[in-house]
């Protein structure tokens, strides 16, 4: 089965071949893309040397300090806020918002005994230390966390389930819960802090290091929930380098100290995230990059982000994201390759994550904009710092994406206008065929005959020729069939008068005395005669039906007494058959018709039924009113038509008809039918169930 495609579906399925157009489009684009990725790399790269140059040479001549990394070290990460001190570090504190890491004190026991200097670490294992054996599983764990601006180190220390021991100023050689700091600024002063609280609340920190002992506001020692919660604050000055702690926690038979380290000197190196720093970074940020500087240890001491200095353009950029979604969804097509490992957040808790990121030139995807992320090494004080660029590709995302706007808008515009042109046009030509097909379909009716010659179109297009001959081919048949309607009549008239004068010399002959052998060819030459006159009234009879048609008189008549009469001179004329008729006596049966061609009609009806039904055999009529309709049927007992024929029996020229001495042109039952249709009935004929009989229905509608 062939798929039936349309003109205008064609035309718009070849214009579809210009989308290929945005593709290109598209792909050029996504080169011009990565070839200003590649240029903004390559420019990246050469302004990253500089900067790390100069910030290497500005570190080394503020002689930034030496760390001492093979204690490990404190991380103090950079906070803008001053700190309420309160004691809480849950949702809604000032400890929130702030990436620091949780670090651990060792819980180290101080036994009172004959070696008043003895400690040991606390452990699963047996240890024997000063006269005493002990296996003690730690049931107390300390950790703190730190942060600092430029004028405050900030810490926050945190207990597990413990007893508190308060300090009684009253009893101040009973043992209590105490506090030490070391630190160490940049000049390499040592100081020592002390903080004895005598309850859960406010506290002073007491600095022990100088001749006369100083007390200051530290903050808050609260015992909340079965644990300590100790927030303190202390002058960065003093603390700049270094920062120790040695927390004695009081149990009645030892203390249990939770340091920094083992010794004396508790304190490790403090690396610490500083505003200069930060400051002196932003010289050298850009649009879309983040800048890091880390130390040996891969600690944050100095960063800025692209959204802390360009808040107001990511704003404009998100507000526009959110508008353009087509955009962005082209751009996540074209401008993100899978290929690339997915970007992570490199940071967390004021540490690199992933140091081997650091020794290669890196793209990663970040949909839709993809990041690169460079790396400089510098030596700072002999140790190794590394400065990291995270750029992403904004500038050449937006260099690209402005190109591609207004690519995409010229070249869809151009579809658009394109594709509605093509549509319009075959609209046109579309049209214009099935107006050339229904004029023509309208112009012939279903017998083939010529109503009208439609005009042919006067455009000077292939279609407008096809329209010019179409009409002269139509107009040839026209005349081919008025030439064929009227031959039949014209063939009559001219063989009238040859075959009368044949038949007058043939009757004159009769009369002469012939022997009998030459009367038996006078017979035939009679028969032939005969045969050929009624030949010639078949032929000029459908044409003389056709002006009878045009000169048809309509009246309303009783169409039952119509029948009545019918089946009385049928009977008479064809005695050898039986005709009965049946219809309600009682009903009205008046209709509009041309009594004379109803006649004809069943003429032709009855004649058929007659040469095909059996001798002696009944003809039948029924006679039936249906709503504005009346029915009439007539069966007989002939043999049944052929299948393969029964739809053709109402043209012209068909006959089933065996070779007979009668002529018979087929023209009997398609009278029948024109006859019909001149009355907008309705006629068919159908076969009786059984081995034989035919039945012709016959349907007219009462008024018209």
């Amino acid at each position: 089965m062939i798929t039936r495609v349309n003109l205008k579906t064609q035309l718009l399925l070849v214009a579809s071949l210009m989308l290929l157009l945005p593709w290109a489009g598209c792909q050029s684009v996504s080169i011009l893309e990565t070839s200003l990725r590649e240029s903004h790399s390559q420019l990246l790269d050469v302004q990253l040397t500089a900067a790390a140059q100069q910030i290497e040479r500005r570190l080394n001549q503020s002689q930034y300090p030496d760390f001492n990394i093979s204690q490990g070290n404190y991380y103090a990460p950079l906070t803008d806020s001053k700190m309420l001190l309160d004691g809480f570090d849950g949702e809604e504190s000032d400890w929130e918002n702030i990436a620091t890491p949780w670090f651990q004190l060792n819980n180290y026991s101080y036994y009172a005994g004959n070696n008043k200097n003895s400690y040991t670490s606390s452990s699963n294992k047996t240890s024997d230390i000063a006269g005493m054996s002990t296996e003690k599983d730690p049931t107390t764990a300390v950790k703190f966390k730190l942060a600092a601006n430029d004028k405050l180190l900030y810490i926050f220390i945190q207990t597990s389930a413990l007893t508190p021991h308060y300090y009684n100023p009253m009893q101040p050689q009973r043992a209590a819960d105490q506090l030490n700091i070391r630190s160490i600024n940049n000049t390499g002063l040592i100081s020592r802090w002390q903080i004895n609280p005598q309850g859960s609340g406010r506290i002073e920190m007491h600095n022990m290091s100088q001749a006369v002992i100083t007390s200051r506001d530290a903050g808050t020692w609260l015992w909340r929930d079965g644990h300590y919660v100790i927030e303190i604050a202390i002058p960065i000055n003093f603390a700049s380098n270094a920062i120790g702690f040695d927390l004695i926690l009081n149990d009645q038979q030892e203390n249990q100290h939770f340091k920094s380290k083992p010794s004396t000197t508790y304190e490790r190196s403090l690396v610490r995230e500083k505003q200069d720093l930060n400051q002196h970074l932003a010289n050298y940020i850009q649009p879309g990059m983040s800048l890091y500087l880390l130390n040996s240890q891969y600690w944050l001491v100095g960063q800025l982000n692209a959204e802390q200095t360009f808040n107001n353009a990511s704003d404009i950029d998100n507000a526009q994201a959110e508008q353009a979604w087509l955009t962005n969804m082209l751009y996540n097509k074209l401008f993100t390759s899978n290929s690339l490992p997915y970007w992570r957040e490199p940071t967390s808790l004021g540490r690199w994550i992933l140091p081997q990121q650091l020794e290669q030139t890196t793209w990663y995807q970040d949909s839709p904009i993809n990041k690169q992320l460079h790396s400089k090494s510098i030596m700072v004080n002999d140790q190794p710092f590394h400065f990291v660029a995270v750029q992403d590709s904004r500038q050449s995302l937006l260099s690209a994406s402005e190109a591609l706007n207004q690519l995409l808008i010229m070249l869809f515009t151009i579809i658009a206008i394109i594709v509605s042109a093509l549509f319009a046009f075959a609209s046109l030509l579309s049209w214009r065929i099935v107006k050339m097909k229904q004029n023509y379909r309208a112009a012939i009716d279903s017998d083939g005959k010529i109503m009208a010659v439609p005009d042919a179109s006067k455009l000077p297009d292939e279609l407008g020729d096809l329209s010019r001959v179409m009409q002269q081919l139509t107009a040839n048949q026209d005349k081919y069939t008025a030439y064929l309607a009227s031959l039949a009549d014209k063939l009559s008239h001219e063989l009238k008068t040859p075959v009368a004068i044949i038949r007058t010399s043939l009757e004159n002959l009769e009369l002469s005395n012939l022997d009998p052998e030459a009367k038996k060819y006078l017979i035939r030459a009679m028969q032939g005669t005969n045969r050929l006159s009624q030949t010639l009234n078949a032929l000029s009879e459908a044409n003389k039906l056709e002006q009878s048609l045009e000169y048809a008189q309509w009246q309303t008549v009783p169409f039952d007494d119509m029948l009545e009469e019918l089946t009385d001179a049928y009977q008479q004329i064809y005695n050898s058959h039986q005709f009965r008729l049946e219809y309600d006596k009682t009903a009205d049966y008046s209709i509009n018709l041309a009594p004379e061609l109803i006649v004809q009609l069943l003429d032709k009806i009855i004649s058929n039924a007659v040469d095909f039904a059996p001798v002696n055999d009944t003809v039948s009529f029924k006679l039936t009113k249906q709503n504005m309709q009346l029915q009439l049927t007539i069966e007989n007992q002939g043999p049944h038509f052929s299948s393969s024929n029964i739809m053709q029996l109402f043209d012209s020229m068909v006959s089933v008809r065996q070779q007979s001495e009668t002529p018979h042109l087929g023209l009997g039952l398609h009278i029948v039918k024109l006859i019909t249709d001149f009355h907008h009935g309705k006629i068919n004929a159908e076969n009786l169930p059984g081995e034989k009989g035919v039945i012709f229905e016959l349907s007219l509608p009462i008024e018209k």
